[in-house]
C-alpha cells in the first residue's frame, strides 16, 4: 500500500512540475495558452480517473469496512461489506442471521429482496421473500405497507406484471383505509394507468409503421 501511495504522489509531483513548466513557456501566446489549457485538463482527468478516483474509492471502503471489530458490531455494516465485494448471497446470508436474533426488522427483508432482484437479477425470488415474510407475522401498519409496496415496484420494474401490480395495489387500498398508505397506493395506480397507456400508444403507433 505504501509503494502504491508513494508511486501515486510521485506522479502528482511530477504533472505539477510539468504544468508549471509548461506555463512558463506558455505565458504571454494567446494560442499555445489555449493549447496548453485543454492538454492540462485532458492529462488532469486521465490522472484523476485512473488515480485519483480509485484512491479515493479505497479509501472510502477502508474507512467503512477495513475494521472488522466494527463490521462486526452492525450486522448491517456486515452485511454491506459483503455486498460491495460482489458477495451477493454473502449479504443475503448475513441479512438472515440478523432476522434470525430478530424477526421483527422491516429493513432486512427489504434488503434480502432489493439484492435479488437488482443484483441475482432474481424478481421471483424476491417476491417469495417478501411475500413469505409479510406472512409469518403481524407487522406494523408502516412496515407491512413498505413490504407491499417493495412488491409492487418488483412486479412493475422487473416483471413488467402491471395486472399483479395493480391487485397489489388494490389490496393495498382496501386494507388501509383511511390513511396515507392508500393515497400512495392511489397515487401509484394513477402512475400505472398511465404506463399502461403510453405502451399502448407505442405499440399502436409500431403496429401501424
Amino acid at each position: 500500500m505504501t509503494r502504491v501511495l508513494l508511486l501515486r504522489l510521485g506522479l502528482f509531483l511530477a504533472a505539477l512540475l510539468f504544468g508549471v513548466l509548461g506555463w512558463r513557456q506558455v505565458r504571454g501566446d494567446v494560442g499555445m495558452t489555449f493549447v496548453y489549457f485543454v492538454t492540462l485538463g485532458v492529462v488532469g482527468g486521465f490522472l484523476a480517473v485512473k488515480f485519483f478516483i480509485p484512491w479515493l474509492g479505497d479509501a472510502v471502503g477502508t474507512a467503512l469496512f477495513s475494521s472488522g471489530e466494527q463490521v462486526g458490531d452492525d450486522p448491517a455494516l456486515k452485511a454491506a461489506a459483503k455486498l460491495a465485494q460482489g458477495d451477493y448471497e454473502g449479504a443475503i446470508a448475513e441479512h438472515e442471521k440478523n432476522l434470525a436474533k430478530d424477526p421483527a426488522q422491516v429493513f432486512p427483508v427489504g434488503e434480502i429482496a432489493r439484492i435479488c432482484a437488482d443484483k441475482l437479477n432474481d424478481p421471483a425470488r424476491a417476491l417469495h421473500v417478501l411475500s413469505s415474510h409479510l406472512g409469518s407475522r403481524d407487522w406494523p401498519e408502516d412496515d407491512a405497507a413498505f413490504l407491499r409496496f417493495r412488491m409492487v415496484d418488483i412486479e412493475i420494474d422487473k416483471r413488467h406484471d402491471h395486472a399483479a401490480a395493480r391487485a397489489l395495489l388494490e389490496k393495498i387500498m382496501l386494507d388501509f383505509p383511511d390513511s396515507r398508505h392508500r393515497a400512495n397506493a392511489h397515487h401509484r395506480l394513477n402512475e400505472l394507468e398511465q404506463l399502461e397507456f403510453k405502451e399502448a400508444m407505442a405499440r399502436r403507433a409500431g403496429g401501424a409503421s
